[in-house]
């Protein structure tokens, strides 16, 4: 599992401060040619606040952003996405959205409605519940250009997504970890094959 995944229990700030000195930024672009690199930052008491996975992808910025803010796409290609019906906020949001997701859980699928503002000069986006299952959870997505290609971020706090995996839940919370790295993961992933399938053979090469 390590040998395509590094996971890593850190501060959200570490991944940030790898990118400005050019060395610890070669130490990042070393772990992500093995594949997907996963943090998982806690709160001031020590309990899980948020997962974050960055991935290489092999292609520019803006090819990224179309796959990553067409939620209505999602269902054709997200792992367990069963609907991702989007529409607007409204004229007076500009950049902002609904997205109405439909997730394959056993037992009894997720429903759920997350609001997101897109920032297209910025190149992040940023999600939170709206209603439905998944109460108090967010999403943040932020591109970074590096030679030519992106380094795709993607940040998750999935929380109460079942009443069973609370109940057994243990001190340290491995259910909570476990599913919102095992999230943050699928999803880079998915992003990944998905813009770069779409490119032409030649335009993954660097």
């Amino acid at each position: 599992m390590l040998s395509a995944v590094s996971v890593r229990f850190a501060p959200l700030a570490a991944l940030v401060a790898l990118l400005p000195a050019a060395a610890r930024a070669q130490d990042l672009m070393d772990l992500l040619a093995k594949g997907p690199v996963v943090l998982v930052q806690n709160n001031d008491q020590g309990r899980f606040d948020r997962a974050t996975a960055v991935v290489e992808i092999a292609a520019p910025p803006a090819k990224v952003w179309e796959v990553v803010s067409n939620f209505s796409n999602y269902r054709y290609f997200m792992p367990k996405v069963l609907k991702s019906e989007q529409r607007l906020s409204g004229p007076e949001f500009p950049n902002q959205l609904d997205v109405a997701y439909e997730i394959d859980v056993p037992l009894s699928n997720a429903k759920y409605t997350f609001h997101y503002q897109l920032d297209p000069d910025k190149l992040q986006i940023r999600g939170k519940w709206l209603k439905g299952d998944l109460e108090g959870s967010f999403c943040e997505w932020r591109l970074v250009p590096y030679q030519g290609r992106t380094l795709a971020y993607y940040t998750t706090a999935s929380r109460n997504f079942s009443s069973l995996a609370q109940r057994l839940e243990d001190s340290q919370q491995t259910i909570t970890i476990g599913v919102n790295v095992s999230a943050a993961l699928a999803t880079v992933k998915a992003i990944k094959k998905r813009v770069e399938g779409l490119l032409p053979a030649a335009a993954g090469k660097p």
